[in-house]
C-alpha cells in the first residue's frame, strides 16, 4: 500500500503541474494567433505574418515570450495558492444568543497527496489562532482517496485542533469520489462530528444543519430534502445550514435559513475559470442575500489539481455572530 503511494505521488503531481502549463501555453498562443489572423485580414503587418517553421526567429521570439509569460502565470499562481488569507466577517441577527458566537468557515481543504501534514498542521495552528467556538467545513475534506491522510499524521492533527463545541463536517463531493464511507469514518474515530443530512442544536444557541452532498443522490440513491431537515428546528435558534455545493440557494430562503455556507467552486481557481463559476452559480464566490437569509460561499482553503491559484486567494473565514 505503501509502495503504491510513493510510486502515485510524483506521477500525480507532475500531472498536476503539467495540468496548469497546458492551460496557460494554449491561451496564450491562441492570443498569438487570433493577433496573427486579424493581422492576415486587417493591417498585413510583415512583422505579424510569420509560420511556426524551423529556424524562423519572429516565431521563436513569440515562442520564447510565450513560454516566459506561461512560467510567470505558473509562479505567481503558486504562491497565491500558497498563502492563504483570513477574512473576518460578522452577522448581525435579531435571535438571542447567549454570547456573541465565533467560529472558523473552511471548505475544500483538499487534504491528500499533494496538500499534506504540514500543509495542514499550518492550518490547524491558525485555527488554534482563532480561538473559535466551533469549525465548520464545508465539504472536500479529502481531495479523493483517503489512503494517503489516513497514512499520514492528519488523525494526530485534527485531535490537536482546539474549539469549546467541537469541528463539524459535511460531505463533498470529492468524498463520493474517493470513499466517502470511508473517509468520513475516518473523521468520526479522529473526533470529528461529521453530519450526513443532520442537525445538532450547540449549547451556545446555534443550530447547525449538515446536509450530504448531491453525489449522494447518484451514489446512495437519496438527499434529504432540506424541508425534512428543518421541519423540527426550534425556530428561534439562529440557524447555519452547510451544503457543499451552492445549487438552489432558494431553498435556504425558502425554509428560512439564517445563514448557508457552501464552497466547491474555488471561483474557478485558474482563469478563465471564474468566468464559468459565475456562469453556473448565483454566488460563486463571496458574500451573498437572498430575503434575510445569508450566504458565505467560500474560494476554499486548498486546491484541486495544480497547487496554484489565478482567480482569487485560498481563505480560512472567521464568523461572528451577534445580536
Amino acid at each position: 500500500m505503501h509502495g503504491n503511494l510513493t510510486l502515485a505521488q510524483p506521477l500525480l503531481i507532475i500531472g498536476a503541474w503539467a495540468m496548469a502549463f497546458l492551460l496557460y501555453t494554449f491561451l496564450i498562443f491562441l492570443a498569438i494567433d487570433i493577433l496573427r489572423l486579424v493581422n492576415a485580414l486587417t493591417f498585413k503587418a510583415e512583422w505579424l505574418s510569420f509560420r511556426y517553421t524551423f529556424g524562423n526567429e519572429t516565431a521563436k521570439t513569440f515562442s520564447t515570450i510565450g513560454g516566459i509569460i506561461t512560467a510567470i502565470i505558473i509562479i505567481c499562481g503558486y504562491f497565491n495558492a500558497k498563502f492563504p488569507i483570513v477574512k473576518e466577517i460578522t452577522y448581525k441577527t435579531d435571535k438571542k444568543l447567549t454570547q456573541p458566537v465565533k467560529f472558523v468557515f473552511l471548505s475544500d481543504i483538499h487534504l491528500g497527496m499533494i496538500n499534506g501534514d504540514k500543509y495542514f498542521t499550518l492550518l490547524a495552528d491558525r485555527i488554534n489562532l482563532a480561538d473559535a467556538d466551533f469549525v465548520a467545513i464545508a465539504g472536500d475534506f479529502f481531495d479523493g482517496d483517503p489512503k494517503p491522510v489516513i497514512q499520514s499524521k492528519a488523525g494526530t492533527i485534527l485531535k490537536n485542533i482546539k474549539t469549546k463545541y467541537g469541528i463539524y463536517v459535511i460531505p463533498g463531493n470529492h468524498e463520493y469520489i474517493g470513499n466517502a464511507d470511508t473517509a468520513l469514518k475516518f473523521m468520526t474515530q479522529n473526533g470529528v462530528n461529521v453530519l450526513r443530512d443532520q442537525t445538532i442544536k450547540l449549547p451556545c444557541a446555534i443550530t447547525i444543519i449538515g446536509r450530504d452532498d448531491l453525489s449522494a443522490i447518484r451514489a446512495l440513491g437519496r438527499r434529504a430534502t432540506l424541508e425534512q431537515l428543518t421541519q423540527n428546528i426550534d425556530n428561534e435558534s439562529f440557524t447555519i445550514m452547510m451544503d457543499h455545493q451552492p445549487y438552489r440557494l432558494e431553498e435556504a430562503e425558502k425554509c428560512g435559513i439564517d445563514l448557508q455556507l457552501s464552497g466547491h467552486t474555488h471561483h474557478g481557481q485558474l482563469w478563465p475559470g471564474n468566468l464559468i463559476t459565475n456562469a453556473i452559480y448565483e454566488c460563486s464566490f463571496g458574500q451573498h442575500q437572498r430575503g434575510k437569509t445569508q450566504y458565505y460561499v467560500s474560494s476554499g482553503y486548498g486546491t484541486w489539481g495544480p497547487p496554484i491559484r489565478t482567480t482569487c486567494r485560498p481563505e480560512m473565514v472567521i464568523i461572528t455572530i451577534e445580536n
